[in-house]
């Protein structure tokens, strides 16, 4: 094989992107289950303790992305430059995540570090995408290299509207700006999630590439 590295990190990678995408339909189901019975007050201590136990358990669940994803991208950047920008990334992600919670009080300095966040989130996707297509080009899979330039439209279509959300509630403030950005903040959540379907779909092929390089 010629990049055991990039073959087992994306594989890892694969699998915390699936372990998030559970815990993020789990979370939905919950937050579901908990508002339909809110009215019933006979169950809703019961209700309670086992929303209670769920919640931990995908706490637990993105913890175990987060550290499986790290390794991944550690992984595959032993043998491509490119994934170590993901890496950065997802460490500039996490610092704004933390710092943004001393500035919650704070709606501009907040939403200014969300754009930034953003951004973070923007060139994790970005280079772990420009990775596949590098390794691609290198196993002469031209092919594959195509499809990852289509997925970057619709990345940067998201994050410009994603921006967009965000300078209007800069400039309205949170409350202010919901009905002037809704427009712009259903296309962006449309793009995301065509985003990060096509994202799946395309690690899964790249991983599916790597493991066909080890008869060559």
């Amino acid at each position: 094989m010629k990049y055991p590295n990039a073959s087992k990190g994306l594989q890892t990678i694969v699998i915390a992107e699936f372990i998030a995408a559970a815990a993020s339909i789990l979370a939905v189901i919950v937050s579901a289950l908990a508002f339909s019975s809110a009215e019933a007050s006979e169950t809703e201590q019961y209700t309670f303790g086992a929303v209670s136990i769920i919640m931990l358990v995908i706490v637990a669940m993105y913890i175990a992305a987060f550290v499986l994803e790290i390794i991944g991208i550690m992984k595959a950047g032993k043998d491509e430059p490119a994934f170590k920008v993901s890496l950065y990334a997802i460490i500039a992600a996490i610092i704004l995540t933390i710092l943004s919670g001393f500035f919650y009080e704070n709606e501009t300095v907040f939403l200014m570090i969300s754009i930034a966040g953003d951004v973070a989130q923007f060139f994790l996707v970005h280079y772990i995408i420009h990775g596949i297509m590098h390794l691609s080009n290198h196993l002469g899979r031209p092919e594959v290299s195509k499809k990852g330039k289509k997925i970057f439209t619709i990345i940067y279509l998201g994050i410009m509207f994603e921006v967009i959300v965000r300078v209007i509630e800069i400039i309205y403030g949170h409350k202010r700006a919901e009905e002037i950005a809704l427009p712009f903040d259903v296309i962006a959540n449309i793009l995301k999630s065509v985003e990060y379907i096509m994202f799946l779909i395309y690690i899964l092929k790249g991983s599916k590439m790597l493991k066909e390089s080890k008869g060559e």
